[in-house]
C-alpha cells in the first residue's frame, strides 16, 4: 500500500532564529521543555527541531526531540527521558520487531517524537529551507508506519514572507498480518 505524506508548513519569523542563535529562547518554547546542553553548544543545529516542537505542543502534543529507537547510543543519558516515552506508548513487540528490522541503522529516524495522553503517536521530520528529505528519512518514515503502525509527518519551516509550495511525498506500507501476536 502507498501512503502519501504531504508536508506541514510552519512559518517563523527570523528574529526568533536570530534571537535563538543568540541564547534567546524563553518566549516561545514552554517553559517545561528540557532542553540539553548539546542545543546551547548548537544553536544553528537545533532550531528546527525545537521550532517544529513548539509548533506541535501549541496543538496538544508532547513529545521529545532526543530519543532513540534503535539499540545505539545505549549511555548517553541525552537519549534516556526519550526512550522511557518510547517505551510507555509503543507496544514492546512491535518495537523489538522495528529495532530488529533496522540493526545497524542510525541515520534517516525523525526529529520528534510526539504522542497525546490519549496514546495517538507521531513521529515528524522536520526540515528547514534548502535542507531536503533523505532516502534514509523516508525509508524510516516507511519502517516507522509499517511495523509500529504510528502516524508519520514531514514538517517544514520557512521563514516568514517567503513563497513555498508544500511537497509530497509516497511512502510504501506493508501491512502485517498481526504481527507477533499484537
Amino acid at each position: 500500500m502507498i501512503h502519501t505524506i504531504k508536508e506541514t508548513v510552519f512559518t517563523y519569523p527570523q528574529r526568533l532564529l536570530d534571537g535563538w542563535k543568540e541564547g534567546k529562547k524563553e518566549e516561545w518554547l514552554p517553559s517545561s521543555l528540557f532542553i540539553p546542553t548539546e542545543v546551547e553548544q548548537q544553536p544553528n543545529e537545533y532550531f528546527g527541531a525545537y521550532f517544529g516542537l513548539s509548533q506541535y505542543m501549541s496543538q496538544g502534543w508532547l513529545g521529545t526531540a532526543f530519543y532513540a529507537l534503535g539499540n545505539w547510543e545505549l549511555d548517553n543519558p541525552l537519549y534516556t527521558e526519550g526512550r522511557i516515552l518510547l517505551a510507555q506508548y509503543i507496544n514492546p513487540n512491535k518495537l523489538s520487531l522495528f529495532k530488529g528490522l533496522r540493526t545497524g541503522l542510525t541515520s534517516g529516524e525523525p526529529d520528534l517524537f510526539l504522542y497525546k495522553p490519549d496514546g495517538s503517536i507521531l513521529f515528524v521530520v522536520v526540515k528547514k529551507e534548502n535542507e531536503i528529505l533523505s532516502d534514509a528519512e523516508l525509508i524510516c518514515l516507511s519502517n516507522i508506519k509499517s511495523v509500529l503502525e504510528c502516524d508519520v509527518e514531514v514538517a517544514y519551516l520557512a521563514e516568514e514572507g517567503s513563497r513555498y509550495t508544500p511537497k509530497s511525498y509516497d511512502i510504501k506500507v506493508v501491512q502485517f498480518p498481526n504481527p507477533l501476536g499484537v
